[in-house]
């Protein structure tokens, strides 16, 4: 019996008789024997196969479609042939994991001027929040926007939003820009911009996709101001990431870098002396090519990007998206993963995926997730 894409499309489907199921495991089984294979079909087939696969452990002298077909083996085990894979897996042990649900609120606050706050979550789509001279309205598709009296606009007045554990925000501000915050960030801005510069400052991670704006025939300037770095904006889409990664991931347009942190209404002269094109990365000591340059908004798209991380790394996003601290061992810490997972899955989701791709166990007490 030959193997070839419709053998392994009825595998995938459960229609496989006995047989010719063993075909099909005997020849997964032994990957590395094999030459690879040419029908365009079956490569095809093993592409869409590995889009769907949540990540793998990286392996050294491997081609592209091996890895595929190795991703091919956990999706089509987990409906078809369980059975066969459970020999391999892992034994899981489950505490109060069940519990820990993706976040389905904003869990974000706006700060007001006189410091007040307001649960976001409690301003309802097309509700309106009166602040006095200026009201804060959350739109049908979540976003945050400003309604200003005229006689607002001549001052300057500033408002805060805050993202909480697993929260994110969406804020258009008073020039047309637009800002996506990612958990546990801030920004601060003004309700109107005034005068020859428009300045935000950021805390954590924003995606911003900045309006051009122009006085007397020339374009006003956008910063992002944080403790550690400065970003003049030159163009329209980027994504800021001012935590322990200091990431800025330019997809669109032009930035420029002061390596100086600075704060609103701070009058100087910074230097800014480095710039990124598009589909580059700039970690504040040099600048990177990127190869997928949207790995760097996976959050704000509801997705984890896994390609290029370590279970170490994964287990600070899923901390800080879930709200409960991951520790785990150093056997773990450097397993590189692959491919990507939503973020509306629940925790115990994830990590069962995880263990699809190397045994581990995980247990939770007082609130700690330990994974071995």
């Amino acid at each position: 019996m030959k193997i070839d894409d419709s053998l392994f499309a009825k595998y995938q489907a459960g229609e496989c008789s006995t047989e010719e199921i063993a075909l099909v495991e005997r020849w997964l089984d032994q990957l590395d024997r094999f030459p690879e294979p040419q029908d365009r079909k079956m490569l095809m087939l093993l592409e869409n196969l590995d889009n769907k696969m949540p990540f793998i452990k990286k392996r050294k002298k491997q081609s592209r479609w091996k890895w595929l077909a190795a991703a091919s083996i956990l999706i089509l085990l987990s409906t078809t042939v369980s059975i066969y894979w459970s020999k391999r897996a892992a034994h899981f042990q489950y505490a109060n994991i069940e519990d820990i649900k993706a976040p389905i609120k904003s869990n974000a606050i706006v700060v007001l001027e006189n410091n007040t706050e307001y649960d976001l979550d409690k301003l309802k789509r097309n509700d309106t929040l009166n602040a006095g001279g200026y009201r804060i309205v959350r739109t049908n598709d979540d976003q945050i926007i400003y309604l200003t009296d005229p006689a607002q606009k001549s001052k300057i007045v500033y408002n805060t939003i805050r993202t909480k554990t697993g929260g994110t925000a969406h804020v258009q501000l008073a020039d047309g820009t637009k800002v996506w915050l990612n958990t546990n960030s801030e920004l601060r801005y003004p309700i109107c911009f005034t005068g020859d510069i428009r300045e935000v400052a950021l805390r954590g991670e924003g995606y911003f996709e900045v309006a051009k704006q122009e006085r007397t025939g020339r374009r006003v300037p956008f910063f992002v101001r944080g403790n550690k770095q400065t970003i003049q904006v030159l163009g329209t889409k980027f994504n800021a990431d001012f935590t322990i990664n200091n990431e800025t991931a330019l997809l669109e347009g032009a930035v420029a870098f002061s390596n100086q942190g600075s704060s609103l209404e701070q009058r100087r002269k910074d230097q800014f002396s480095v710039r990124i094109r598009p589909n580059q990365v700039y970690d504040g000591k040099k600048i990177i090519e990127a190869s997928d340059i949207t790995r760097y908004i996976d959050w704000k798209e509801g997705y984890f990007d896994l390609n290029d991380l370590n279970v170490e790394q994964l287990s600070r996003k899923l901390s800080a998206w879930y709200g409960v601290e991951i520790k785990v061992d150093n056997s773990l810490a450097q397993v590189q993963l692959f491919g990507r997972v939503r973020r509306d899955k629940s925790l115990k989701e994830v990590l069962d995926l995880m263990g699809q791709v190397r045994p581990m166990n995980y247990t939770m007490k007082n609130n700690y997730i330990y994974i071995k």
